[in-house]
């Protein structure tokens, strides 16, 4: 019977991956458990083989995640960047390990090797306005273990990444690209700036963090008619950058890396409406079998919540559950008993604190005055 299950599992797998277009922005939902990691790991695993061969599926394979623990296949993590073909910017480096710097050294090297390219500097400025960050990074790098190359008698140990005019010397770019691929060196801090202020990765917020990287990973490791895939992008991120994140992305699929697909994995309503309704499709799994035109763009949080995610309230079962047992003794006529008054000091221990424009301020008004 398992067998079974997967068997028929992969076959729909096949088909939603068969069946996604270029261009498009697809939002991938269910619950824990319901194969939205087994999807994202069985696609990225088929895309990457297919980069491996002489016709591949796509120019560019990104692979972004706001998780620790995602579940991209091995394949994707080991893949030599340098190659191009797929990218993978989240914090695997093997089986058992994780890694906070990996994803800003893979980030690192495109950004060097991409030094001198107006477009990617143009569209990267905005990212780092929209973060309130000044218009330069700078790379600071290490020897690597047991390398002996006097690699910092050719380059400084760090440099100025320079965003708001194009000022990165090319000849010295291409020497850090030269050691970066050797192995020579890497990447210790990236560190931007606010108001002439210089702050380390660690000393982000890890949604600041993963917002940089997300959108200047898809400005300098993407292209045209790139594939990428976002696991769980609302993790770290406050709502209104949840509500952000993907339509940036979109934002420069459509601007700048034209024809490229953004297939996201994901439990927030403001992520999965964040997008406007056009050439974006939904699927909830397990029970989905293809791809759903979505309309949920300019939706309410408790309207997306309801229809795509099957979570009919917001608020917490506790609340309602009381709320509905009052209600209950209410319509029985029973406010005299011990029973309804236990439940109403239980619904007044929770200090509730309603809005007139609550839909249920009346309601727990009413009860109140029992």
């Amino acid at each position: 019977m398992k067998t079974e299950a997967a068997t028929k599992e992969r076959s729909k797998f096949i088909a939603l991956l068969d069946s996604i277009s270029a261009g498009n922005v697809y939002f991938v939902t269910g619950k824990n458990g319901s194969g939205k990691s087994r999807f994202f790991a069985y696609a990225t695993q088929t895309m990457c083989e297919a980069q491996l061969t002489a016709a591949p599926q796509t120019s560019r394979l990104l692979c972004l995640s706001g998780t620790m623990h995602d579940k991209y296949p091995r394949i994707i993590y080991k893949y030599s960047p340098e190659i191009g073909g797929v990218v993978y910017l989240g914090n695997k480096v093997n089986n058992n390990m994780v890694s906070d710097i990996a994803p800003f050294r893979t980030l690192c090297y495109h950004m060097v090797r991409n030094a001198s390219a107006k477009e990617y500097l143009f569209h990267a400025r905005s990212v780092m306005e929209r973060l309130n960050f000044d218009q330069r990074i700078k790379l600071k790098f290490r020897y690597a273990k047991n390398r002996k190359v006097e690699a910092f008698g050719a380059v400084d140990p760090q440099v100025d990444y320079v965003l708001d005019t194009f000022k990165n010397d090319p000849r010295l770019m291409d020497r850090y690209l030269e050691h970066i691929s050797a192995g020579n060196i890497l990447l210790a801090d990236m560190c931007f700036f606010r108001n002439q202020e210089e702050y380390g990765l660690d000393e982000l917020s890890s949604g600041e963090k993963q917002y940089a990287l997300a959108l200047l990973g898809f400005i300098f490791c993407g292209s045209r008619n790139s594939v990428v895939f976002y696991d769980e992008p609302e993790n770290s991120l406050h709502p209104s950058w949840q509500l952000s994140i993907v339509k940036d992305l979109a934002e420069v699929a459509s601007d700048f890396h034209h024809g490229s697909t953004l297939i996201v994995a994901t439990h927030s309503p403001l992520i999965a409406s964040s997008v406007r309704n056009g050439s974006v499709y939904v699927c909830d799994l397990p029970a989905g079998q293809n791809w759903q035109r979505s309309d949920l763009y300019g939706r309410t949080s408790d309207t997306v919540l309801r229809e795509q995610f099957h979570l009919f309230s917001a608020r917490s079962p506790e609340v309602a559950k009381i709320i509905n047992t009052c209600l209950t003794y209410i319509s029985r006529n029973q406010t005299g008993g011990d029973e309804f008054h236990q439940a109403q000091d239980q619904l007044r221990s929770y200090n509730l604190d309603l809005t007139p424009d609550d839909p249920l301020y009346e309601v727990v008004t009413t009860i109140m005055r029992f």
